[in-house]
């Protein structure tokens, strides 16, 4: 039933406190987040959330395979960082992933699939740093506590453990940790202390102080040992950062490690329009350095600016170019991997630049988690992890958690709109452009069209058309069933994608029907005749278009039609437009679902705090209620949080098949009401509702409908004996999934239209 309620719904239309160290630091209100995009269902696994999100995320030549939002983790207000970690016993991928609450260990072996594996907690901050070597991953964290060492080697098992805590030297916070993992010494840079605090891992379990350089500020680096040049057998260490916290003679410092009683600085380079130096990595022939300054598009204007610094000569090191995305964004962490570039750019997300000319990077693929706008402002996406061997990239981000991501040599892009229905006689088609990309060669046998419904499956091949675009059609299917669908393509050197990305474990799911008729529909333009009630003393209901306030309320109506019902729907009183001091009841007119196969349908907007900045955060819910008595006794329909998914803002599409909703007889005079509460300690509740709807599903009547074989409009045993009678005969008036021999497949058909075709 859950696939048919998400085919259904694809049918139907349906306050952050920190100690701010430095000007990593965003302003607070800077962090709360606006994403009004696509939303999925309350119970959506990662991969349904993938599928329905990857719509709202502008996107080039990378495909979304998981997402897994902030409160996958308990509780955070914020994500931070992440690396990667594989598995030596097993070759399994985990992606590490931190957050203000602790470190998470995630597997995405299964990059479609990701799971949770462990969630260990920390010291709470808003920074938090995590690096690996061997079986060990080290996290460190503006919040205090030194270093927490976890022991990785029973991952495979489900089993991380926080085996000890370092905390020993200067002031217990650490900005970002720092590994050397051909030396095996580890680096705390940045929180508080002056420079860098440098460890032996000889004894993984228990890193000891050997020492530190304290001449300036590091905020972050990156420390090699170099093993062929002048340089051979010296571990080098590029350091961004400055005088004064980092702020005065910003730039990048080289020095020479290697004897860490005894650290030499090699080279100090103040780079073009310095305003903080942020983060930066070598090319593998480590040549170039290219180095972020995080602050530099806040202050002086400039579009998001990446140096390119020539470190050939480690004592003499030379800007020789920049290079940017032409947006406004601040750009944060970047990783070099081969010829590839990748950046982690806060509000423009993730951009991939090509470096075959080092000096002359070209973006070739982004994805971008903050969609609203690519402003100057510190929200979106922190960093990324491009090294896992199977090409796997995740990145975190800031307010939307952890994202995995697949880079592709396919192009595969729907033409036109996928189907909204599924034509039970056959011949729906669904078109694509197919293209090689990045150097992949499509493999044309491999192009196809896979489907499944409640009793039948098969695959399509998928038709050159015209230029790069492919066409299959739909072999006639059961009507009232839910096809689940996806398109397949590979490369001649095995790669493989899919639309929607993920599938099988995500697939765009459509209903089999001849149509569909609404019986009611609202999409809050006129009164229709809905009620308000409830003892809040502020935000109750109201009907308008949406007054954004940028305090958790949506800022454009769900159905794009103008207005939309929300709480207290204003912008007098500083913006507060929320729920105050109880309920708020929005109760509907009568509703007239006794049509066969009728579904309910709507749109609700909920957000009891999480990101608002408000206090008392998730301690209310959102209640959904059906009567079919005309309001006299209610069945409850939902409820949403205190925590968890749909608690956090963002129009999500709900429907229910309301033959199948427990204790519902009277569907000739139903009522919905939706009720949002403040109890309790005050907090920020805001709520919205659109786009109601009362739709059912028609098949036709008319011979041909899939199952029966002699047009009598029924499907019955009649037609069971004809499929039997033909079996493996290529017989066309009995061959219902197209398969060109009638067999078991074709009798499943039969079973499953019984009754259907009336």
């Amino acid at each position: 039933m859950k696939t048919q309620m998400l085919a259904m719904a694809a049918l139907l239309g349906a306050g952050l406190t920190a100690s701010f160290a430095h000007l990593d630091d965003p302003k607070e209100q800077d962090r709360v987040p606006r994403f009004e995009g696509p939303a999925y269902r309350a119970d959506a696994t990662p991969a349904e959330r993938s599928a329905a999100d990857i719509r709202g995320f502008p996107s080039q030549n990378l495909t979304l395979l998981s997402w897994l939002p902030l409160a996958e983790f308990g509780s955070p207000s914020t994500g931070s960082d992440c690396w990667g970690y594989t598995s030596p016993q097993s070759g399994r991928e985990y992606a590490i992933f931190t957050h203000s609450e602790g470190t998470a260990f995630v597997e995405v072996t299964n990059p479609g699939d990701a799971q949770v594996i462990a969630n260990i907690s920390g010291p709470n901050s808003l920074w938090r740093d995590v690096k690996i070597y061997g079986n060990y991953a080290y996290a460190v964290s503006e919040g205090g506590s030194g270093i927490q060492v976890f022991q990785l080697a029973q991952i495979d098992l489900g089993t991380v453990t926080l085996v000890g805590t370092v905390n020993d030297v200067g002031t217990s916070a650490t900005h970002n940790i720092v590994i050397d993992v051909d030396s095996g010494f580890l680096y705390r840079a940045g929180g508080g202390d002056e420079g860098l605090r440098i460890y032996s891992l000889a004894n993984p379990s228990n890193p000891v102080y050997v020492g530190s350089w304290t001449s300036r500020y590091v905020h972050d680096a990156q420390v090699v040992t170099y093993t062929e040049g002048p340089y051979a057998g010296r571990q080098i260490a590029f350091c961004c950062g400055g005088f004064n916290g980092g702020f005065s003679e910003t730039g990048l410092c080289i020095l020479d490690v290697t004897d860490k009683s005894n650290i030499q600085q090699l080279a100090c380079l103040q780079h073009s329009n310095p305003s903080y130096s942020h983060q930066g990595w070598l090319t593998e022939d480590r040549q170039y350095f290219y180095l972020n300054d995080e602050l530099d598009e806040q202050n002086t204007g400039i579009p998001t600016t990446t140096r390119i610094i020539d470190v050939g000569d480690l004592s003499n090191p030379v800007q020789v170019g920049t290079f940017t995305t032409g947006l406004n964004a601040v750009d944060h962490n970047l990783y070099v991997r081969g010829n590839l570039i990748y950046e982690a750019n806060y509000r423009s997300g993730l951009r991939i630049f090509d470096a075959t000319n080092p000096t002359d990077p070209v973006e070739v693929a982004f994805f971008d988690t903050w969609p609203e706008d690519d402003a100057a402002s510190f929200n979106g996406l922190w960093s990324v992890y491009p090294y896992f061997e199977s090409g796997t990239i995740i990145g975190s981000d800031l307010e939307r958690g952890l994202f995995v991501w697949q880079g592709s040599q396919i192009s595969m892009t729907y033409v036109g709109t996928t189907p909204e229905l599924i034509d039970p006689a056959g011949g729906t088609e669904v078109r694509a452009d197919i293209a090689g990309v990045n150097g992949g060669t499509i493999d044309q046998d491999t192009l196809k069209l896979n489907y499944a419904t409640e009793s039948t499956s098969g695959t399509v091949d998928m038709v050159l058309e015209s230029g790069d675009t492919y066409v299959a059609s739909f072999p006639a299917l059961p009507c009232t069933e839910t096809a689940s669908w996806y398109l397949t393509a590979s490369t001649t050197s095995g790669q493989t994608v899919t639309i929607p990305a993920g599938a099988p474990s995500n697939t765009n799911t459509t209903f089999v029907a001849s149509g569909t008729s609404v019986t009611f529909e609202d999409n809050s333009e006129t009164d229709t005749g809905w009620s308000v009630s409830g003892d809040a003393t502020d935000g109750q209901w109201d009907r308008g278009t949406p007054v954004n306030c940028a305090r958790c309320d949506p800022s454009l109506d769900a159905d794009a039609s103008g207005q939309s019902w929300l709480t207290d729907n204003s912008s007098a009183g500083a913006c507060n437009s929320d729920v105050d001091g109880g309920s708020t009841i929005l109760t509907s007119p009568l509703l007239d679902a006794s049509a066969p196969s009728a579904v309910l349908s709507y749109n609700r907007w909920y957000n009891n705090g999480s990101t608002c900045n408000g206090a008392d955060p998730q301690n209310d819910v959102f209640v959904v209620e059906v009567s079919d008595d005309g309001g006299s006794n209610w069945v409850q329909l939902e409820l949403i949080g205190p925590a968890g998914p749909g608690t956090s803002g963002g129009w999500i599409p709900v429907s229910f098949v309301v033959a199948d909703i427990p204790g519902i007889l009277n569907t000739d005079t139903l009522r919905i009401r939706f009720n949002a509460s403040d109890l309790g300690d005050g907090s920020v509740i805001e709520a919205g509702v659109d786009a109601v709807r009362v739709s059912s599903i028609e098949c036709d009547d008319a011979p041909g409908c899939s199952g029966d074989t002699n047009g009598d409009q029924l499907v019955n045993v009649e037609d069971l004996l004809s499929v039997i009678g033909s079996w493996s005969q290529a017989n066309p008036s009995c061959d219902f999934d197209g398969s060109g021999t009638v067999d078991v497949a074709d009798l499943l058909i039969v079973i499953g239209a019984w009754g259907n075709c009336l």
